[in-house]
């Protein structure tokens, strides 16, 4: 394994960022994305989180264009080099069983590669983060399609946005499905809803493909986690193994 390594996933809601060190071990920090910040505030919270020695790479999904390049330029600076950026283009070991895999998220991407990698088999990936998304490998590593449907904070500002008098409420988990005011009974809502439409999503799933283990991560995983009624894994840092697991791929040793 190559030694430490800088993994970056830019999201709609925040951007994760991982330290692998030589032993695999992984520290992590989350920052908001938005509001959108100059360079020099991620440039100083990344050196801040790094510490003292270099790391000897980085490697970097997004899905929010305009932070490409200020990442970009900064983990170079970081790191001595430019990274690895996630796409189907790239050494990901991965088939794509898709019409068009330049359309596929890099962070379901990643999900894919580590679920490919540490799983194996037939796993379905729910990344329950902006949106909500189901991915689909199947063995030798077939990325067969998805599923994407409104993610658990994103259902909350549309009900603000589209209605007159609901109130804006962050995600958060339910005393229980009966709400009591108008915001226990928002969260109940999105979050027992969300639950159930990932139950029946797998469930229909499951008839078109057979087994599967089925697996959730992302930042809303941890409320759905207990709500589920079909057996899963809960793996919270998957995205970020799937980046590491690139690098190794595309910047490991002998590369």
């Amino acid at each position: 394994m190559t030694d430490r390594v800088l993994a970056v996933d830019i999201g709609n809601s925040s951007v994760s960022v991982g330290l692998f060190g030589k032993g695999g071990e992984l520290r992590t920090l989350r920052i908001d994305t938005r509001p959108i910040r100059e360079r020099a505030f991620y440039e100083a919270a990344l050196r801040e989180f790094i510490g003292g020695d270099r790391p000897a790479g980085a490697v970097l999904s997004s899905v929010v264009p305009s932070l490409d390049g200020v990442f970009g330029d900064v983990t170079a600076d970081l790191t001595g080099s430019r990274p690895v950026v996630v796409s189907h283009a790239v050494d990901t070991g991965l088939v794509f069983d898709v019409a068009e895999p330049e359309g596929i998220g890099a962070d379901r991407i990643a999900n894919a590669v580590a679920a490919c990698s540490t799983i194996g088999g037939d796993v379905v990936v729910v990344d329950l983060g902006s949106a909500t998304t189901f991915t689909v490998v199947a063995g030798g590593c077939r990325l067969l399609g998805g599923v994407i449907m409104p993610g658990i904070g994103m259902m909350c500002v549309a009900l603000e946005r589209q209605t007159g008098k609901l109130p804006l409420v962050r995600p958060a988990a339910p005393a229980g499905p009966l709400g009591k005011d108008t915001k226990s009974s928002i969260i109940s809502g999105v979050v027992y809803g969300t639950a159930g439409a990932v139950d029946r999503v797998l469930d229909e799933l499951s008839a078109v493909l057979g087994d599967f283990t089925a697996v959730i991560t992302g930042g809303n995983a941890a409320l759905v986690d207990a709500l589920l009624r079909r057996e899963h894994l809960h793996v919270p840092e998957l995205t970020l193994t799937g980046l590491r697991i690139i690098f190794e791929r595309n910047r490991g040793p002998g590369r």
